[in-house]
């Protein structure tokens, strides 16, 4: 499963299609689509192996431009009944809830925090989540927009997740092109059940983070 801020994958669909990277992984989540509500399907897909679940950010104020924000989901895995949803209720965070038939104990959550946001709201969101979630084990995955290389912008993240709810960090590393790690993947999955790497990605500023889940870990 990866997650990528395509920074427009209005501009750079052709880029997915083309990158091996996206074309073989079961599950490909991408922020920052800037797709527009009235744009076919059709235009975004990868190929016949994926289906795409999409959430358009709202047009803003100049209808002459492209909404920046944007989540879409392309799964070749099975969705568990009922998912995927949208779980939008903080204005500037965009929470998608994943649930898929061969891991049906994990829920992953994928999360976009608009840089304008602050990180009281985002962390407000965050437990508002973790509340509703009804499975035992859970992925947060997602650009967080809180650099966590450095301890006074991660303190609330790291209280919230780590000290509060037994959750770990897997991302230490710098995964943009400007030396900071704000792309994050939180999880109580126990280790060895899921691993981490990084993909560099052209057409972006920012890194692929991808999770590696054990689909025949005991739940």
């Amino acid at each position: 499963m990866c997650f990528l801020n395509a920074r427009s994958l209005h501009k750079h669909i052709k880029d997915v299609r083309s990158d091996l990277n996206y074309s073989s992984t079961d599950v490909n989540i991408f922020s920052e689509t800037r797709f527009y509500q009235f744009d076919s399907d059709d235009l975004y897909l990868i190929n016949e192996k994926y289906t795409l679940f999409r959430y358009d950010a709202p047009q803003g104020a100049s209808h002459n431009t492209r909404p920046f924000g944007g989540t879409a989901v392309y799964s070749r895995l099975d969705y568990y009944p009922g998912y995927p949803y949208c779980y939008n209720k903080h204005l500037g965070v965009e929470i998608t809830i994943l649930r898929f038939m061969l891991i049906s104990h994990v829920t992953i959550v994928a999360v976009y925090r608009s840089p304008t946001v602050s990180v009281t709201l985002l962390c407000n969101a965050m437990k508002d989540t973790l509340e509703s979630l009804s499975s035992k084990f859970n992925i947060f995955i997602g650009d967080f927009n809180v650099n966590w290389l450095k301890n006074f912008h991660n303190t609330p993240l790291f209280n919230l997740f780590i000290r509060d709810n037994g959750y770990r960090q897997l991302v230490t590393c710098s995964t943009t092109d400007y030396d900071n790690c704000i792309d994050h993947i939180y999880t109580n999955l126990p280790e060895g059940q899921i691993t981490f790497q990084i993909v560099e990605t052209h057409f972006s500023d920012h890194k692929a983070i991808c999770a590696l889940v054990n689909c025949f870990c005991v739940p």
